[in-house]
């Protein structure tokens, strides 16, 4: 039987069951304007959302270009707008990670760059930089590898397309091969190594790369902050999938580590994970410890995803967007032909000279918003808040920048869902346009490697469209533009009737 409460405690009780859903309803001062704040969940559709260009639409529409709204009990801060973007992107104290996502993917203390903060963040990004342009990153140093691995993906393209003997009967699937060139101009410096497309454990690292960008925010939001669901429900979620990714890439990079730790010499490094190696070497005495196998595991899967990402995901969207707009395909190639021929491979010294690929590139970039937002920041201050365009955003608050919103304003972009390479031609005011996309995020967190991704995707597109014409093959519809993904964006399954060009 259920003992009966005395009326005396029904309304104090009452009172203070009120009083604290009002607590968990309220907003603090001055915070940005945004939905309804829930007990104990915040905002409800947030946590359920499956595309994030999606949910940060609906919210800029209805709420302005910056938006407040709180997930469980943590304050969270919509910003889009080129200005806000912009301003957001050079502060200092929005250059955080928020606490929640700062662990690594391998478990334990936070490490790498991308999830790191204040001097760890620092230092390692200051010495991967560092060294990695000693080794060429981003230097046309580079240039001759990546004409190999470019020679390298014709073969493939000619296997897999039967080649001239075969008419060039056979549709080709680009992402292996504009993967394998991507990952193995990278490798040389990181690694010392390369990988051929058809290598079963490169697809394999392909596939688990992919299904960790796959992973929506939701599912790593939950992923972090309940981790014991990972075990109690290893199939909700995605946290099956997720672990079973990150462990395939683990195990590779560990599997490389011991590989160079058996011939290393300390005195002559050969590669990237050499130079970290000898460097946690000398710092092994040290109390810090902030050279150690765990930051270095990071490192080098956080540049292995950074390759099979950005570089590979915005060159599909390119060979898409030729065939979807043949009359830029020939437009591109007149203008090939003309200052390159056919006798040579491209050279990042003509880049210069051909101002229309280069506006398809850019147009590419806008259009496809390969990262639609940028990685989550947070808010560092030791005050407890900080003021951003007239409101209050407080201490350690998840700021999630807008790109794929300012990539499709209609005030910036005429036309902005319609691909027109010509709007970056210089007539038509190219250089304050490229002002306005971020296709590698921007500021003090901007992406390391912006140059080499864009030289890659120049000398590697420039090379395909030189060589071939692209065509949807026959008797199948036009593939769809509609990216798929969430917070990595990238086509939908799709094919290639490639001809030599004569």
């Amino acid at each position: 039987m259920i003992p009966r409460m005395a009326p005396e405690f029904l309304v104090p009780i009452s009172a203070a069951v009120l009083f604290a859903l009002w607590i968990m309803c309220r907003k603090p001062k001055k915070f940005p304007p945004g939905p309804r704040r829930w007990p104990i969940f915040g905002y409800v559709p947030i946590i359920f959302a499956q595309r994030a260009k999606d949910i940060t639409s609906y919210l800029h529409k209805k709420y302005g270009r910056v938006v407040g709204l709180h997930v469980l009990n943590i304050p969270v801060v919509f910003i889009s707008g080129l200005d806000e973007v912009r301003e957001a992107l050079l502060r200092d104290d929005f250059s955080g990670r928020p606490e929640y996502i700062n662990i690594s993917i391998f478990g334990g203390k936070s490490s790498g760059i991308i999830l790191t903060s204040g001097d760890i963040w620092k230092l390692q990004r200051r010495f991967v930089l560092q060294h990695l342009r000693q080794l060429g990153l981003g230097k046309n140093t580079l240039e001759g590898i990546v004409q190999e691995e470019i020679r390298a993906m014709m073969i493939g393209i000619e296997e897999m397309s039967g080649g001239c003997e075969n008419g060039y009967l056979y549709p080709v699937d680009f992402k292996a091969l504009l993967g394998a060139v991507s990952i193995n101009v990278l490798w040389h410096i990181v690694m010392g190594k390369r990988f051929d497309y058809r290598d079963p454990k490169f697809i394999q690292l392909m596939e688990a790369a992919k299904s960790i960008f796959n992973q929506n925010s939701q599912q790593i939001f939950f992923y972090n902050l309940f981790p014991f669901l990972a075990k109690l429900l290893p199939s909700s979620f995605g946290f099956q999938e997720f672990e079973s990714s990150v462990h395939c890439l683990h195990d590779a990079i560990e599997g490389e580590m011991d590989s160079h730790k058996e011939v290393i010499d300390y005195d002559h490094p050969q590669d990237f994970m050499d130079i970290y190696l000898c460097e946690i070497e000398k710092q092994k005495d040290s109390l810090d410890r902030i050279f150690n196998v765990t930051q270095l595991k990071e490192v080098c899967a956080e540049l292995f995803m950074a390759g099979t990402d950005t570089t590979t995901n915005n060159l599909s969207f390119a060979i898409l967007n030729m065939i979807l707009y043949p009359r830029a395909q020939r437009k591109a190639q007149q203008e090939i032909d003309e200052v390159i021929g056919r006798d040579r491979l491209p050279s990042l010294s003509d880049r210069d000279r051909l101002p229309y690929v280069e506006a398809i590139i850019q147009e590419v970039l806008r259009l496809s918003s390969v990262a639609p937002t940028a990685f989550p920041h947070s808010v560092v201050t030791s005050e407890k808040h900080v003021t951003f365009r007239g409101y209050h955003i407080p201490k350690g608050s998840v700021l999630i920048i807008d790109f794929y919103g300012v990539h499709h304003d209609p005030e910036i972009w005429k036309c902005p869902d319609m691909f027109i390479p010509e709007r970056f031609l210089r007539k038509n005011g190219g250089d304050i346009l490229n002002e306005a996309i971020y296709p590698f995020s921007g500021g003090k967190r901007g992406c390391p490697g912006e140059t080499f991704a864009r030289n890659n995707i120049f000398l590697i597109l420039t090379s395909i469209l030189q060589r071939y014409s692209l065509e949807v093959p026959e008797g199948q519809p036009l593939p769809s533009s509609d990216p798929i993904g969430n917070t990595v964006l990238f086509p939908k399954p799709f094919t290639v009737k490639v001809q030599r060009r004569f």
